[in-house]
């Protein structure tokens, strides 16, 4: 088995399968070199989405890529995580290994292997392995009674940036289509993932090997995929039409962190594209840099079109700002009945009665 996968027995029922990729690799459009696995090149939006929570610059200066296959999909006790795949970065070269555990019985030199290799303080990187991946080896350790590396470890798991940008653009942020979208990159007769379990039952109960092949080569796909998603992914947080993200989920992602001069010049860039939502998100920015013309513009054309935001916000403007009550009372006459409205309409009509 081990020469036919072109694997080195590290214990008796664990095999290693180790490539080293060089230092240029095309991935779909993408150019992969080891320099992408060094976490001093990944952008601040992306790390800001990383797992632990002190400031990125504390961040640890290398990645580690992380994608596992297993058992079963439902998690819990009953999984077992028979393939850990595994991309790191070294002078010259990108190095990719493959743990695969071909015997029940052998699965803690299993992890003791895969431990080994988490050891080291790292950047994980992961696609929904906060939710699925992490968890499942967590408890493995654990079943074991091994100590757990993952806790120790940051953790950046790409589901949460692909949706941030993407989740109202696209389909599904399956990371089928985020390789294929982002890195052009089509995978030609893949074993899919959920075909996994079978593959390798195949093998624990039959001894057959012949799909095991196609399980290490989709687990291959997924890890160079997570790194060609790095770059891309920054680039799309720095400029959302490059890659047709979504301008205004970024634009809030920039906002959170305290970035509001690069969220309003996003928001600015996409105006034409934006919706009411947008637009009103744009007109706040506005409304902090005391740019009331153009908070103005944007309520005003909201409110010829119904939005019940911008009609509060020209009542308040107008009441609070321009001291006009005669025509902030026509903004809040306007508005739906509420009780918010008539609070607001009785007060304007008192001060105005004297």
């Amino acid at each position: 088995m081990a020469e036919q996968l072109g694997a080195e027995p590290i214990a008796p029922g664990v095999l290693l399968i180790e490539r080293r990729l060089g230092a240029r690799l095309r991935h779909g459009r993408v150019l992969l070199k080891p320099e992408v696995a060094e976490g001093a090149r990944v952008p601040p939006s992306l790390i800001e989405l990383a797992w632990r929570e002190p400031s990125p610059d504390s961040a640890p200066s290398r990645l580690l890529f992380l994608d596992t296959e297993t058992s079963g999909l439902a998690g819990g006790t009953g999984t077992w995580a028979f393939l850990t795949g595994i991309l790191i970065g070294a002078p010259d070269t990108l190095i990719l290994r493959q743990y695969l555990l071909t015997s029940l019985d052998a699965e803690s030199a299993y992890l003791d292997a895969v431990g080994g290799e988490l050891s080291a303080p790292a950047t994980l990187v992961s696609y929904n392995g906060r939710a699925f991946d992490a968890p499942l080896l967590t408890t493995r350790f654990r079943l074991c009674g091994q100590p757990d590396p993952l806790g120790q470890l940051w953790h950046l798991d790409l589901l949460a940036p692909v949706r941030r940008a993407f989740g109202r653009v696209w389909p599904d942020c399956r990371l089928m289509s985020a390789e294929s979208k982002l890195l052009g990159f089509a995978r030609e007769d893949d074993l899919p993932g959920s075909a996994a379990p079978a593959a390798w039952l195949g093998w624990i109960q039959r001894g057959e090997m012949a799909a095991l092949g196609g399980v290490l080569r989709h687990n291959r796909w997924d890890l160079l995929s997570l790194a060609g998603l790095i770059p891309v992914l920054g680039e799309a947080f720095e400029d959302p039409g490059c890659h047709g993200a979504d301008t205004h989920a970024v634009a809030r992602h920039h906002w959170a962190q305290g970035r509001l001069g690069q969220a309003l010049s996003l928001l600015e860039a996409d105006s034409s594209r934006l919706t009411d939502t947008g637009l009103m998100d744009l007109a706040d920015l506005y409304r902090r840099q005391d740019r009331w013309a153009d908070c103005c513009a944007i309520w005003q054309r909201l409110a010829s079109q119904g939005s019940q935001d911008a009609l509060s916000a020209l009542a308040k403007y107008h009441e609070h700002k321009r001291h006009d009550l005669p025509l902030a009372l026509e903004y809040a006459e306007a508005l739906a009945p509420s009780a918010e409205r008539e609070h607001r309409c009785q007060r304007l009509r008192r001060k105005l009665q004297g």
